[in-house]
């Protein structure tokens, strides 16, 4: 378990079938919406590393943001945690509200294991 809430909601934050590994969505309670998203990608790649995975084995994310305007503005933060030119698929939503009032940002991904 990486947080409280998987038993106190009742999931699980990494759930590997067959070559896939799929990772809830990650939030932060960091003050700004850079900030947010510079810690859940860290968080990412530190959950990836514990099933001995890297960042270039995400083929897909989800992004759910209060703010998409705001968002499009960190792509540098994003594309910092990827090599050039080899992106995962990626949807952008805008949402009304997280989990928690303060979450400006929440990212989930799929990754694959050779």
């Amino acid at each position: 378990m990486y947080n409280p809430w998987e038993a106190e909601i009742g999931y699980s934050q990494v759930v590997i079938a067959g070559n896939n590994v799929y990772l809830s969505g990650i939030a932060s309670d960091r003050a700004t919406l850079k900030e947010q998203v510079s810690e859940i990608y860290t968080l990412i790649e530190n959950t990836l590393k514990d099933n001995n995975l890297g960042m270039e084995s995400i083929v897909k994310q989800v992004i759910y943001t209060t703010d998409i305007e705001a968002f499009k503005k960190l792509g540098k933060v994003r594309k910092e945690k990827f090599k050039e030119g080899q992106y995962p698929s990626s949807t952008l939503v805008e949402v009304q509200r997280l989990y928690s009032p303060n979450h400006m940002v929440e990212i989930e991904v799929v990754a694959f294991k050779d």
